[in-house]
């Protein structure tokens, strides 16, 4: 936990917890892991084994209430510790514990801890198969190692009480527990992956023990084949926590059938992804079609993608969108920590923040406040300009929200401008705090929409019966009632982005599930028109383009969609930007716009005059009869 030579002092306060007991937090600083030499084997495994030692400790002790708390990233973790602790004050009161070795920590918590589950670092799917163990069985997980000092070793040492509570997931022959499983016949398929997937879900799936919501999807023991491509974050142990306090079912396969996975390239072909949908289809009724939520993403640095080792013909985005594809076919969402962003500690102790019943928006502009602006003419029609609404994303990742929220709000360009946050509110899962936090530090120039693709990274087109598996039922009363409630809670009536990746475009069906949660508006990615306005109600507009580089490059691209000639709302997304950037790229706009005809606009402005110009336009099409009976604020009709 410590070097030898750390202050492990730690300020301690006496007080109480919500229910009057005393209470405390344990406290345990493995930031010096990130100096870690991981060109250096026997290094790399001992960072390793403690990540995973300690996220399952973690992830068990933290399921009843936030008790253990790791600093890992200082520039997240501690901006969010002291937050909690000092201006918002959510456990000020309680004392704080150092906890500054490994034994220290079996001892702190040993009451909450029941064993162990030891893995072999190879196959690789055991430390997967570990982590889900931990979760359902309340024990910590070790990678066998003999190496003297090793984290195996220490934990051995440390006394019979905590390690005679053992499972073993190979013999004294190094026999996988799945090939010898005395409850069920072994049958070979040809491949270790799907022969201890298959029997996990046997064992722990198929009776009901893991959760019904919850699923990890998170690269395995392959990762220390080449633990250097990345920094040790994202390795994403420390993002088990959360679903190990779930009881989550964690797995890592691959989706092409027509390729075999690099981490083991002999299997028959398509073995991963036959295994995968097994896997996702036995959840799916383990949770009674409820909307399932998956943590992790495509680990393409160092499998499934076309990168350089990665084993595939297939680009990362292209790998993206067919797992995302399959995923929603059996109503689950990923909750996408993708590289280089992927790591985050402390999830199981967030968790437990207390949130708001619900977190209003700013007013939103009402059509005096257009006309007031030059907006719209008395008479309703809107002012012949180009509007432009800014996408700031990517954030359906609890580990990018978490990560990327301290610098944001401290950007002193937050405020100054128009920010149109994609903020997904099923964040609220794994980073409540930081919900809360934007939330009730907003400007008047913040505005909050959701991001792909709503209350979570789903292809709501695959939720339409018949589906891959026809006796499956259709999904979408689901994905609204998930919906509903997220949009209600955080005042939300826009779906920022809609990609849909693989899987076909909205059909009416969708348009009409959409317009009962996102009424206001809609952004597509590819496949819509340019702009509609769906039953003369919900208005819709599809993405012009992403931006990113410079401030002068994204400007360039934008500048080059201007048509002077026309009324315009174009939409552009840029992912991981600051407002600093955002505030340079449209001044560069302004500088390039001598007609003043460009408005950076809040979402609510944006498809508020989308809708007046719709409908305005529709009536022209639709003919002066038609019109001479409507007003211009009323939907024409079809």
């Amino acid at each position: 936990m410590r070097r030898d030579n750390e202050d492990t002092t730690c300020r301690t306060v006496s007080g109480r917890s919500g229910n009057g007991h005393v209470s405390g937090i344990a406290y345990c600083d493995l930031a010096h892991l990130l100096e870690s030499d991981l060109n250096d084997p026997a290094v790399t495994r001992r960072a390793w084994d403690t990540l995973h030692l300690v996220t399952t400790v973690q992830g068990i002790v933290n399921r009843s209430g936030a008790n253990l708390y790791i600093r890992l990233m200082p520039e997240p973790d501690d901006f969010w510790w002291n937050y909690l602790r000092d201006e918002h004050g959510w456990f000020s009161g309680r004392d704080v514990t150092r906890i500054d070795s490994i034994e220290t920590l079996l001892t702190h918590f040993a009451d909450a801890l029941k064993g162990v589950v030891v893995y072999r670092e190879k196959p690789w799917v055991g430390s997967n198969l570990a982590s889900t163990i931990a979760g359902v069985e309340d024990r910590v997980a070790l990678r066998y190692d003999e190496c003297p000092g090793s984290v195996y070793q220490r934990v051995l040492n440390h006394g019979e009480a905590f390690t005679r509570n053992r499972l073993d997931l190979f013999d004294a022959d190094d026999t996988p527990i799945w090939r010898k499983d005395d409850t069920q016949p072994f049958e070979p398929s040809g491949s270790d992956k799907r022969d201890a997937y298959l029997w996990l879900k046997r064992r722990y799936l198929d009776t009901g023990l893991v959760s019904k919501q919850y699923m990890g999807y998170y690269i395995d023991a392959y990762w220390l084949t080449n633990p250097a491509e990345n920094s040790l974050p994202n390795c994403t142990l420390t993002n088990h926590d959360f679903f190990i306090s779930q009881r989550a079912f964690f797995m890592d396969l691959h989706v092409w059938e027509e390729e075999t996975p690099v981490d083991e390239p002999d299997q028959p072909l398509g073995s991963d992804l036959k295994t995968l949908r097994e896997l996702l289809r036995a959840m799916h009724d383990h949770a009674e079609g409820g909307i399932i939520h998956i943590g992790g993403f495509t680990p393409w640095a160092w499998k499934y993608s076309s990168y350089p080792g990665a084993g595939s013909a297939h680009g990362g985005v292209d790998t993206e969108w067919k797992m995302v594809k399959e995923v929603s076919s059996y109503n689950a969402l990923i909750d996408a920590d993708a590289l280089s962003l992927a790591g985050m500690s402390n999830a199981s102790f967030y968790q437990h923040f207390p949130l708001e019943d619900h977190y209003p928006q700013n007013p939103r502009p009402k059509r005096h406040d257009f006309e007031k602006a030059g907006l719209i003419d008395r008479g309703g029609r809107v002012a012949d300009k180009t509007y432009i609404l800014l996408y700031i994303g990517d954030y359906d990742s609890a580990a990018w929200f978490n990560l990327m929220v301290p610098g944001l709000w401290t950007d002193p360009a937050r405020g100054t401008i128009p920010c149109n946050w994609a903020f997904n509110p099923n964040l609220d899962q794994r980073a409540p705090h930081v919900m809360h936090y934007v939330r009730t530090h907003q400007s008047p120039n913040d505005w909050f929409i959701t991001g792909d693709n709503g209350a979570g990274y789903l292809n709501p087109s695959m939720l339409t019966a018949p589906r891959p598996e026809p006796d499956m039922p259709d999904g979408w009363a689901q994905w609204v009632e998930h919906n509903e409630a997220y949009y209600d809670r955080y005042d939300l009536t826009i779906t920022g982005f809609l990609i849909e990746g693989h899987s076909p475009g909205l059909t009416d069906e969708g348009f009409d599930a959409y317009m009962r949660f996102s009424p206001d508006g809609l952004v597509c990615h590819r496949q819509c028109d340019p702009t509609g306005l769906h039953r003369g109600a919900m208005p819709y507009v599809r993405h012009t383009q992403d931006v990113g580089g410079t401030p002068q490059e994204a400007a360039e691209k934008i500048v080059a969609e201007l048509d002077n000639t026309r009324t315009q709302f174009l939409f552009f997304r840029h992912v991981i930007q600051t407002p600093t950037w955002q505030a340079e790229m449209m001044d560069l706009v302004k500088r390039n716009d001598p007609g003043d005809r460009v408005r950076f606009v809040d979402p609510y402005t944006f498809f508020g005059l989308l809708k007046l110009h719709e409908q305005q336009r529709q009536a022209f099409v639709a003919g002066p009869a038609l019109r001479l009976g409507k007003g211009v604020n009323q939907p024409a009709e079809t």
